[in-house]
């Protein structure tokens, strides 16, 4: 049975070690089976929250005062993924946040395979643009509060799964090869990123 989870991750700032906001949603058999989300207290250093990002999540510095730590979160994060593929529209973006947050925090980078929604809908749709929102009315989905994690990462599993419905697959597997995209990678050297083959 085909198992994966969305993820989506919010910044304080430019730094993509500034993960204040995440959330994900664990996909089962084509259901959405359990989710788990939390604000997240930014590393050190990378804890300034700038308000071009404040204007685009609305997460301020006194929201996170009480949150958990990344190293607490990710460790619980880490439980929630287990052995699962990730999935992420921007994919790229959200895996940088993981590698970034960690190497703040002076943990290693995790073996992680993943799948971006963003690239596999260039391949899927002719639109005018790809962002989240655009891409979701395509599929179907009504989707709002855009850059909460909760919505977004509940938006990308469903995404995913219209995605399969247009390639008729019920796998990732599947859909990578039909869409001719290839998996994304973070392992001990570094990444690769989920792209056009």
């Amino acid at each position: 049975m085909d198992s994966w989870v969305a993820i989506d991750f919010e910044t304080a700032n430019g730094s993509r070690a500034s993960a204040c906001s995440v959330a994900v949603v664990r996909v089962r058999g084509g259901a959405v089976e359990e989710s788990f989300a939390t604000l997240i207290r930014p590393p050190e250093g990378h804890d300034r929250f700038e308000p071009r990002n404040t204007a685009i999540h609305g997460i301020r510095r006194t929201d996170v005062v009480g949150a958990p730590r990344w190293p607490t979160v990710w460790s619980q994060l880490r439980d929630f993924i287990g052995d699962a593929p990730v999935v992420a529209h921007n994919a790229a973006f959200d895996t940088s946040v993981i590698r970034g947050a960690n190497g703040a925090v002076g943990l290693a980078p995790p073996t992680l395979k993943y799948a971006c929604t963003l690239v596999i809908a260039r391949q899927t749709w002719q639109l005018d643009s790809y962002t989240l929102p655009r891409v979701a009315r395509a599929a179907g989905i009504a989707f709002g509060d855009h850059h909460r994690a909760e919505a977004d990462a509940r938006a990308a599993a469903l995404v995913l799964m219209a995605e399969q419905r247009e390639h008729g697959t019920d796998s990732l597997d599947g859909l990578l090869k039909s869409a001719r995209v290839s998996w994304g990678r973070i392992h001990d050297k570094g990444f690769d990123g989920c792209r056009k083959c």
